[in-house]
């Protein structure tokens, strides 16, 4: 459907098409840094991958609420199945490497609490609210993989030691830095139907401004010709 020009859709079309991007920028953001650390640029003693999941759920959970925490779990599966498909994980358990990543994942969901009780508007307007978010998110799921971890029989030592390496903690980095960028995007780190509305609202007071005046006034045929009369002022003298 087109109005004056314009593509009109609905508002579940315009929330599907704003998930699917960010599937398809997390999925190849991930392909992308698996490969490069792990097969094109990897050497023999060092081997680093970083993921964009937290801070992409995190943005997610702003715009649509819970459905950000199934970017983390996703990302956790995919992350599996590369390990799985490249050969990396001879002599693992891959049922615990799953549900680990999968499950731990998952406990990015807590982070919402922050965004339900202070608000997407609170966490966006303060930088450090916005690193914060970012922290409390990291956290969540770091807890979450140990926690699953553990329930395999993993030591809590061991499994808290397992996830606080360089690269998780270059992943909180990246993210804290990602976070602070979207703030500053308009209507990234807003709810998106509070976001659509104040677009409208906009655009309804420009048009208000903008058509201001044009209306034609009407004047009284006999205050025209007496105001046409030669040598009248406005005033009616002479």
């Amino acid at each position: 459907m087109r109005k004056n020009g314009s593509r009109i859709i609905s508002f579940g079309r315009y929330r599907a098409t704003d998930l699917l991007l960010f599937a398809i920028i997390l999925t190849a953001f991930d392909l992308i840094s698996f490969f490069a650390f792990n097969e094109w640029f990897a050497t023999d003693s060092s081997r680093y991958i970083f993921s964009i999941a937290i801070p992409v759920a995190l943005i997610v959970m702003v715009r649509w609420n819970w459905y950000g925490m199934f970017y983390a779990v996703f990302d956790g599966l995919l992350y599996c199945i590369l390990m799985l498909a490249t050969g990396r994980m001879e002599g693992l358990d891959t049922l615990q490497i799953f549900l680990v990543y999968g499950i731990g994942n998952a406990f990015v969901g807590l982070a919402y609490l922050m965004v339900k009780f202070m608000g997407c508007r609170r966490i966006a307007a303060k930088w450090y609210f916005t690193a914060l978010y970012m922290v409390c998110g990291w956290v969540a799921v770091y807890l979450g993989r140990s926690a699953i971890s553990i329930c395999f029989g993993v030591s809590a030592s061991g499994a808290f030691l397992s996830f606080l390496s360089a690269t998780d903690l270059l992943s909180l980095g990246i993210g804290i830095v990602i976070l602070l960028v979207m703030r500053k995007l308009d209507g990234m780190m807003e709810r998106q139907k509070d976001y659509l509305l104040r677009l409208d609202k906009e655009r309804r007071d420009k048009l208000k401004a903008d058509t201001f005046g044009d209306e034609p006034v009407e004047i009284d045929e006999e205050a025209l010709k007496s105001l046409n009369k030669k040598g009248d002022d406005m005033f009616g003298g002479k």
